[in-house]
């Protein structure tokens, strides 16, 4: 009702304020009053945005029983933006659909090119020919990240929902009758989906033998090694296969992908438990030297009715930063500030590009003045907490400002752990929306499923001036209903660097990141990270993580932050 009143200009509640009323009277409708317009049926802002990120007040949402006392622990709401608050809510619930979605949702007209496109797509490529993926996958070296795929039968859903082949029912779609998107590695993919969509680069061993001795470089070719110790140009390169697409609704997956190994095993007990994965095809032995292409192995593992499941390695940039262009493991969300809107557009930038954003004269910068560590567990929605949760505490850093507008929380954390969750973030109110307004911002190609053994760091500007404002957000979270649990704060400084402007600050980040993108649980993690951010800025050679556990194995690694990683 409240939608359809927005949409026609009509009151739905004559109490409402009175505005929904005076709309009416006024022969205006109510979103025109609001600042928005009405654009094939989708209510839009000024700026052509969908009003999808608008999301109500926090007050209404204290699940943790405590109010903000400090004036800068929340941000002012004026009565125009309550009432665009309160009107568009539900609004807020019909979830942004994909350009040219098809009716049942199985596709889109622009897979991948949104944080919240969930769709895929499969046998196309972005590149315009086999050279363009020769140089997006670039040379053929180990240390890029390794992704598998579960190949499933074209008639693995023949039998409806409840009868799947190799699938589980609880990741399938019934409505689109596909796979659910997003899944967990390894991803699901139709076996016609996955042949269809694999590229040939280079070409194959008797085309390269036979073009040699032509051109009277046969006398390369070790016959007995079965290996090519030189070749006169790209084009006599051994040939590699490479898969394109958009994989089960991961935008951020790095394409082109190379295919390394294809196993299968049989579906029985004595499949699964005894004779166990067995090589269908592999890139050295049977692609490189055996002239065969992964095709080879369709048909037998068909006919045999085998478990397929496919080793696919990306380029040697994805293990370094979300695009080849700007490396580094480092995010930066731009946007808040005291007394600002609430929820508002949020600009998220990465890697290297930190530099250049933050670039200005050294007089304009802002700098950073105190430095804290904060500690807490994490709430568990009002179940009883594990033994190993008691134990399980996230450290992060405040960062306070000169210039008092906001404070930065910077924290590490696994791999995507936040692009592969929806950017579910503790530090924004709309957190639990179904599309916040950190999920609207989030660039599609740092949305990929989470790596626990790897790290990234995260820095989110929040909307306090200091310590004191941030902890009445938090302490307004505050229990298991909430989202945390015995907060402390355990360290607190000035900054006495003498470089510690923001853009100093980024480029100390990037450093860290770059020369070791791990995550451990007992030596390198947020604990491990506030210690050493925290005795870095602040000048402490005493500082050490919250928790005992941690504390017997950590190695402050400081150093880490000052020297230029690419020199390593």
């Amino acid at each position: 009702a409240i939608f359809t009143a927005l949409v026609s200009g009509k009151s739905c509640r004559g109490d409402r304020r009175d505005s929904a009323k005076e709309h009416e009277v006024a022969g205006c409708p109510a979103y025109e009053i609001l600042g928005l317009s009405l654009v094939d049926g989708i209510l839009v802002e000024a700026d052509g945005i969908p009003i999808h990120a608008v999301e109500s007040d926090d007050d209404e949402n204290t699940e943790g029983g405590f109010s903000a006392t400090d004036e800068e622990s929340s941000a002012s709401v004026t009565a125009v933006e309550r009432l665009a608050i309160d009107d568009i809510v539900l609004a807020n619930k019909l979830k942004w659909t994909c350009p040219g979605e098809s009716s049942e949702g199985r596709t889109c007209s622009a897979p991948g090119k949104n944080s919240r496109c969930t769709h895929s797509s499969y046998g196309t490529s972005n590149a315009e020919s086999m050279a363009d993926l020769e140089d997006m996958i670039g040379p053929n070296v180990d240390g890029g990240l390794i992704f598998t795929l579960k190949v499933l039968p074209n008639d693995y859903n023949s039998k409806g929902e409840n009868n799947l082949k190799i699938l589980s029912s609880k990741d399938y779609n019934v409505k689109a009758k596909i796979p659910k998107a997003r899944r967990k590695m390894p991803f699901p993919i139709t076996s016609n989906d996955f042949y269809n969509s694999l590229h040939r680069i280079g070409s194959s061993m008797g085309e390269n033998d036979e073009a040699e001795d032509e051109e009277g470089y046969g006398d390369l070719w070790d016959r007995n090694a079965r290996s090519i110790t030189a070749y006169k140009s790209k084009e006599a390169s051994p040939p590699r296969w490479l898969f394109t697409g958009v994989i089960n609704g991961w935008p951020g997956l790095p394409m082109p992908l190379e295919v390394l190994k294809i196993t299968g095993r049989e579906p029985s007990f004595i499949g699964r438990h005894a004779k166990g994965w067995s090589t269908l095809w592999d890139c050295e032995k049977d692609g490189k030297f055996g002239g065969k292409a992964p095709y080879d192995c369709k048909i037998a593992s068909e006919e045999k009715g085998l478990q397929v499941k496919v080793k696919l390695r990306a380029s040697q940039w994805s293990a370094h930063g979300w695009s080849q262009s700007s490396p580094g493991f480092v995010y930066w969300v731009e946007g808040q500030h005291v007394g600002g809107k609430v929820n508002p557009p949020l600009t998220v930038t990465y890697g290297t590009n930190l530099i250049s954003r933050f670039k200005c004269p050294e007089e304009e910068d802002i700098v950073s003045t105190r430095v804290h560590m904060i500690s807490h567990r994490y709430a568990t929605g009002g179940r009883v907490e594990t033994q190993k949760e008691k134990l399980t505490y996230h450290s992060l850093v405040l960062l306070e400002w000169n210039h008092k507008k906001y404070c930065s929380v910077v924290e590490i954390g696994f791999l995507n752990g936040l692009g592969g969750y929806k950017c579910k973030s503790s530090w924004y109110a709309d957190k639990d929306s179904e599309e916040s307004s950190l999920y609207v911002a989030y660039p599609p190609e740092m949305v990929s499923p989470w790596k626990e053994t790897m790290s990234e760091i995260r820095v989110h500007d929040v909307p306090y001036a200091d310590l004191n404002a941030f902890l009445g957000f938090m302490k307004k979270y505050d229990g298991h209903k909430g989202r945390f649990v015995d907060t402390s704060v355990n360290f607190s400084h000035d900054v006495r660097l003498t470089y510690r402007s923001r853009r100093n600050v980024a480029t100390y980040l990037l450093n860290y990141i770059r020369r070791d993108t791990t995550y451990s649980q007992m030596k390198r993690n947020c604990q491990t990270f506030a210690a050493d951010l925290c005795g870095f800025l602040a000048g402490k050679k005493d500082v050490q993580p919250y928790h005992p556990v941690n504390q017997i194995q950590y190695t402050g690694q400081k150093h880490k932050f000052l020297y230029e990683s690419s020199a390593y």
